[in-house]
């Protein structure tokens, strides 16, 4: 490469590397809001350290010059020099962006046009804020420290000596924020809870009546260190700066403001800092700060290693390739079974033979592809954090992101597909689901709202749960807009029942939003969610309660490549249902059928299992997918099981709930390739795929959560609105 010291190769190698570590500080710098333990503050210091010297490697200048500045300023906050603001934190955020503008030029090899000379003012300037001496800073209009009288500063020194710690802090809050005052109450109150306050400007009650200018500062006592302070009060919104400092070695010159009214905290810092120079208050040591190793491997460098990267590209053709030998094995069982009448036995035993270890084989190779594949979901689950804490700033609202499952695995493909849905959801469950502040502590509830992102794998499928503990979807409201916008008449929206109302928000065309917003979406309904998760050959579903809050679930397949089935025939057309939800097969005995309130039913091992038949499930839907099409051969719906005979019943389980499903004939089970659904069939609800059979015939995935749905809560009206939607 011209532009930088490394070649083509080697520069795929460092943004891949590189951007390991970019979503490692994504992740860490959200956390570091919350809790700036050491441990996570070396973790940060590191990554930036790392990428300092990998930039200076290659002669990325303004890369490593900008890492310089900001190992500088997290070197300072893991000595405890300075504490974690939410300023701090946005500046630090903008560097990890400019980070990944670097790495895209380094891989186009074209020059950097950001050379970030603001971003490292920015970063000096805050770091200048929060050194400067009370001089400056009182020139700024801090308050005077708090006046404490001889009797009270004797008590104090006698606390101090007896090991508690006496602290000054100090707090800007963020002069563009919401209610600058009442963060710095909910400061003031955080103290309270953890230290006995001593003194303060402004008071307690003077913040409570509204008064103040923006600044606090207060004397407080207490047995925690200073780290553990900054830790509690960092989790505080639109604090712009704050500075924790222990004078419990310069306490007394609190008490000499009563000669000295206009004394302030310069003459304090100044003693604590002799008291740090002379060793009676010592800093935490710095860490290690040995060079990392590049972590681009220079030219003619040569290190054993048991890993390779590979492109995904080829991953993909390789389970493509895998594909084709499942898809040829099943015709090969077929041709065997065609010609077992015409070849003596040892011939067939050499066939079967041949047939088997191919087999073993294919299976071999398609699980090990199908591992390559697999990747934990955390790759996606890591950007939510940021995006969270990115959105509540915006919308002022204060929410907790709980996140569970992250290490469940699901092919590749699949979450790169998922990523923008689930993104929309979340979105979703922040902006319109969670009520702000004042609504939620009228409503009886906790100020801070919480979505809970979860994964978990399920019945040969992953499933994606985005549930938050806000207000609920408006049923009402929904209806209104559907009738408005002409998408159901007044006399259906008066039949639907909350959970019908509820499914309205997937009609195209329909969206419950008031406001719009830049990171709340233009135009991007949920009908484009539902549409982009069923072409994943998954299903989506919501469930909502009126003031408690509402989940979305995701349900798709844990590949998009082979999934072992049981294939049935029914009304001439055969069905693949996947095997994980197959629990028994019986032959069915018509005379044990009964009718209980107008359900099929059949009596089971001392339970009722309900039955439904497959061809009047999908009869139906598919001849009007077809729009009366009468010449697809490979669609001949005509008759269904009663004209075929008794047939078998599938007993099936999802979830908690257990079903019975007649159909007309068995085919066996089989490994089958998901293909698409394609026009006219793909918005038939109830199926997730198609595949091509070893006798050349197409086969029907069937999706079972919808099965079951379909059977079990039959929601006539509401399909045929969404049908015709």
């Amino acid at each position: 490469m011209h532009n930088y010291d490394l070649t083509s190769d080697e520069a795929i190698v460092f943004f891949e590397e590189a951007n390991e570590l970019l979503e490692s500080l994504d992740r860490d710098l959200v956390a570091l809001e919350q809790s700036a333990d050491d441990a996570l503050l070396h973790r940060i210091f590191r990554a930036v350290h790392t990428l300092k010297g990998a930039a200076g490697s290659i002669g990325h200048e303004h890369m490593a010059f900008l890492a310089h500045t900001a190992e500088t300023l997290l070197a300072k906050v893991r000595n405890h020099e300075i504490g974690v603001t939410t300023r701090m934190a946005n500046l630090l955020f903008q560097v990890v962006e400019n980070f990944k503008v670097f790495l895209d030029d380094v891989v186009a090899d074209r020059p950097t046009q950001e050379n970030a000379e603001d971003l490292i003012q920015q970063i000096n300037d805050l770091q200048i804020v929060v050194e400067v001496t009370v001089e400056a800073v009182v020139t700024n209009g801090m308050p005077p420290l708090p006046l404490i009288d001889e009797r009270r500063l004797a008590l104090l020194e006698e606390e101090i000596n007896g090991g508690l710690n006496l602290f000054l802090i100090y707090a800007e809050a963020e002069p563009s924020g919401v209610a600058p005052l009442a963060r710095l109450l909910q400061l003031y109150m955080q103290m309270e809870r953890m230290a006995q306050i001593v003194a303060s400007t402004p008071s307690g009650e003077a913040l409570e009546r509204g008064e103040g200018t923006g600044t606090l500062v207060l004397v407080a006592l207490t047995d925690l260190h200073s780290a553990e302070i900054e830790s509690e009060l960092s989790n505080i919104f639109e604090i712009a700066l704050l500075r924790v400092a222990d004078i419990s070695n310069a306490a007394h010159l609190l008490g000499e403001q009563q000669r000295d009214p206009e004394m302030s905290l310069e003459a304090v810092s100044t003693d604590g800092e002799k008291a740090v120079a002379d060793g009676e208050v010592s800093l935490p040591p710095a860490g290690p700060t040995t060079s990392d190793p590049p972590i681009v491997a220079r030219r003619g460098a040569a290190q054993a290693s048991r890993t390779v990267r590979t492109n995904v590209a080829q991953l993909d053709n390789l389970m493509n390739l895998a594909g084709e030998l499942v898809t040829d094995r099943n015709r090969l069982f077929q041709i065997y079974e065609d010609l077992s009448h015409l070849l003596d036995e040892d011939q067939l035993t050499i066939l079967n033979d041949t047939i088997t270890h191919l087999s073993t084989v294919t299976d071999r190779i398609h699980d090990e592809v199908f591992k390559a594949r697999m990747q934990p979901i955390e790759y996606i689950f890591n950007k939510f954090p940021r995006f969270v804490r990115q959105l509540c700033q915006e919308l002022g609202k204060e929410v907790d992101l709980v996140v569970l499952g992250q290490e469940t695995e699901v092919d590749r493909t699949v979450i790169e597909q998922i990523a923008d849905p689930i993104l929309h959801l979340v979105r979703n469950a922040i902006y319109h689901g969670i009520e702000t502040i004042e609504e939620r502590l009228a409503a009886g509830k906790e100020a801070r709202g919480q979505v809970e992102l979860s994964a978990r794998s399920e019945e040969g499928n992953i499933i994606v749960s985005i549930t938050d503990d806000g207000k609920g979807v408006d049923a009402e409201h929904v209806k209104r807009k559907a009738v408005a916008l002409g998408l159901i008449t007044e006399k259906q929206s008066a039949l639907l029942s909350y959970n019908e109302a509820i499914e309205l928000i997937f009609a195209p065309g329909l969206s419950t939003a008031i406001t719009i917003s830049e990171l709340s979406g233009r135009g991007v309904g949920m009908d484009v969610v539902r549409n982009n998760i069923q072409r994943l050959s998954g299903s989506v579903v919501v469930y909502s309660a009126p003031g408690v809050g509402t989940t979305f679930e995701l349900r798709l397949p844990l590949t998009l490549a082979i999934i072992p089935t049981l294939l049935v025939e029914s009304c001439e057309q055969v069905f693949a249902m996947p095997l994980p939800n197959v629990i028994e097969i019986f032959k069915l005995d018509p005379t044990s059928v009964q009718l209980v309130r107008g359900r099929e039913t059949i009596y089971m091992r001392g339970e009722v299992l309900p039955l439904v038949r497959l061809s009047q499930l999908f009869e139906r839907r598919i001849m009007r997918a077809h729009n009366g099409a009468e010449n697809d051969a490979q669609m001949k719906v005509t008759g269904g099981e009663r004209a075929a005979g008794p047939g078998y019943v599938v007993s099936i389980s999802h979830r908690d709930v257990h079903l019975g499903v007649i159909v007309s004939n068995l085919l066996g089970k089989q490994d089958v390739v998901i293909k698409a659904l394609g026009y006219p069939i793909n918005n038939v609800r109830g199926l997730t795929g198609v595949t091509l059979l070893g006798d050349g015939r197409i086969g029907l995935i069937i999706d079972m959560a919808a099965l079951v749905s379909m059977a079990v809560e039959p929601k006539a009206a509401l399909e045929e609105i969404m049908q015709s939607a």
